[in-house]
């Protein structure tokens, strides 16, 4: 007696084939994996590094291999909000700062052994940094060492980061928040310097004023003086202009009163000389002696 085998209904066959389909292909698309230029791949065999795979397209056997990508390209890494600190004078302060990093190529497979939470222990390491460097500072003197304080935590960052496989390209301090009372305290600091410099410049001014004043009032006194002094040298100048020509005419009239009285002296008939030169030839119209008064003659005696 025959028995008949059981057909399998076609359209389970189909689903049956479409099923096996797509295992073969999610199979064949387990069997390679690709790594871009700014990453590394980390291949394991059944949980142990085996290799790491360069940038590239790359194969593995599925089911027992795996492959965690960790990014070499630089990152960067923030708080949330600004980072609680204080000051060497108990000043809070609350800091944003930005850390610049990467994974070392060469240090792939040690932060993936050793620092697979590499991101947070950075971030810790920065902000005890921070808060080391900046409990050295006055807070007075945050702003004008803001520098100097962001280069010594690079300096120093940099260096430990190393401990972790990572290389710290750059430490920037974004942003300084200071509590408001200091910021108050700041503000009124300022304004109170403000008063003191415009105080100190009026002061300034005014003395520069008084010193024009000043340096005016000697000129004018000065111009004055010289005004003065100019009139009185005139004045004497004059004066003795008038007073030596009044000597010149004196001794001229000196000199000749000398000279007629000397030639008197020398010719005693001059006199007599002179009244006949001024004589119109006019005798008085009465006289009372038969003399006259005018002229004196005295005739030569005939020898």
């Amino acid at each position: 007696m025959n028995t008949a085998q059981p057909t399998i209904p076609p359209i389970v066959r189909l689903i049956a084939g479409a099923i096996f389909g797509v295992c073969v292909v999610i199979l064949f698309l387990m069997t390679y994996f690709k790594v871009e230029q700014y990453e590394r791949g980390v291949l394991t065999w059944f949980g142990s590094v085996s290799k790491i795979a360069e940038p590239g397209l790359h194969f593995k056997v599925p089911f027992a291999h795996d492959v965690k990508k960790i990014r070499t390209d630089i990152q960067t890494m923030s708080p949330d909000k600004g980072a609680n600190t204080y000051t060497v004078d108990n000043q809070e302060v609350d800091v944003i700062f930005t850390v610049f990093f990467r994974v070392a190529p060469e240090k792939v497979a040690f932060v993936y052994e050793n620092v697979p939470d590499y991101r947070d222990r950075l971030f810790l390491m920065a902000l005890d940094r921070l808060k080391s460097e900046r409990g050295q500072v006055n807070a007075t003197h945050v702003a004008e060492q803001r520098g100097k304080i962001r280069d010594s935590i690079a300096t120093i960052l940099t260096k430990d980061a190393l401990e972790l496989g990572l290389a710290v390209t750059d430490f920037q301090l974004t942003n300084i928040e200071y509590t408001k009372s200091f910021r108050a305290a700041v503000e009124a600091a300022a304004s109170a310097k403000a008063n003191v410099e415009t105080r100190e410049q009026e002061r300034i001014q005014s003395i520069k004023v008084a010193e024009k004043v000043k340096i005016a009032a000697e000129g004018e006194a000065n111009a004055a003086r010289e005004t003065a002094k100019g009139k009185a040298d005139a004045i004497v100048a004059v004066a003795t202009a008038d007073a030596k020509a009044i000597q010149m005419k004196g001794e001229a009239e000196g000199k000749s009163i000398r000279a007629q009285a000397e030639a008197l002296a020398a010719n005693a008939k001059l006199v007599e000389l002179r009244k006949a030169e001024k004589w119109d030839g006019q005798l008085p119209k009465q006289l009372l002696s038969g003399i006259v008064p005018f002229m004196q003659f005295n005739a030569p005696t005939e020898k």
